[in-house]
């Protein structure tokens, strides 16, 4: 690593002087900050104009910029805290999971606008989707291509094939141990994707996300996002950013979001704009009569 130093030198006369000159101190040793770029470090005073910085270099006490496209996220207080202001597009996104939980709150503003771009490709998800719920989400499940993998490198394998299509919008890969490895490959294929960005407002390359169980979280990765989000309650859910380009967050960003059922029951439609200000659009429009339960 190579350091090249940007302060100030001390001028002679400062450091040679006759015995009937006045005692001139030296000016005070100026604080140094430091940026990277590449194998060099750069060291440089306060005093002097800042050095522009490499794209891939950032100020640790803000968030840094996002060198891919973004697409917001459908919530106001997530998208302030990712670079970009949303969903990177051709990059991996982690995100770890409690136990038999999906975060299909967190995703479904993003998954509406996916699903107007391309097929959702879903990969070895735990759990079925329930069709009827996302038709009601407007999610139409024309849009999904659901493949069944019985292990990781099968859904690694169809992942790295699913994004060499350029019609995908979305591809979910669901992994029961996620490796170092695996997560490289999953990056390169998302950085190497492209879609058919012709048409006014498509997407230049699709949206690539990767879930696990939280107790199978790796120390480090290559993603450049990386989130757990809880299972949440019937009022909303807490996503944690672990890691992106800005400073760590200490608490997790709450995201006011009922469940549908209660969207359907409450009597009070009126309380849902106060209670969520946050929310995007309700998920289930109400029912004007009441509900029967109807055994199949």
């Amino acid at each position: 690593m190579t350091i090249v130093g940007l302060t100030r030198r001390i001028p002679k006369a400062l450091r040679h002087r006759s015995a009937d000159q006045p005692t001139l101190e030296p000016p005070p040793r100026p604080m140094a900050a430091r940026a990277a770029h590449g194998n060099t470090v750069f060291l440089y005073s306060y005093g002097m104009p800042p050095l522009p910085l490499h794209p891939d270099v950032w100020w640790a006490d803000q968030v840094g910029p996002a060198d891919w496209p973004t697409v917001p996220t459908g919530w106001p207080a997530l998208d302030a805290a990712l670079p970009g202001q949303g969903w990177p597009l051709g990059s991996l996104i982690e995100c770890a999971l409690e136990p038999d939980a999906l975060p299909w709150r967190l995703l479904l503003p993003a998954l509406r606008a996916a699903a107007a771009q391309g097929p959702l490709v879903l990969i070895g998800l735990p759990l079925e989707p329930n069709v009827h719920a996302w038709v009601a989400q407007g999610v139409t499940p024309r849009r999904w291509v659901r493949v069944q993998t019985a292990t990781d490198q099968d859904a690694l394998w169809s992942a790295e094939q699913s994004l060499r299509c350029p019609d995908v919008a979305l591809c979910w890969v669901h992994l029961r141990r996620p490796s170092a490895s695996g997560m490289r490959r999953l990056q390169l294929a998302a950085a190497a994707a492209q879609r058919h960005a012709a048409l006014p407002g498509a997407w230049p390359a699709p949206w690539v996300l990767a879930t696990y169980p939280r107790s199978a979280t790796l120390p480090a990765s290559v993603a450049p996002l990386r989130l757990e989000a809880s299972a949440g309650d019937a009022t909303g859910v807490a996503v944690h950013i672990r890691k992106r380009r800005g400073p760590p967050l200490s608490t997790p960003i709450w995201l006011a979001q009922p469940l549908p059922l209660q969207r359907l029951c409450d009597p009070h439609p009126a309380s849902d704009a106060e209670a969520n200000p946050d929310a995007p659009s309700p998920p289930v429009d109400r029912l004007s009569a009441p509900l029967r339960l109807v055994r199949a």
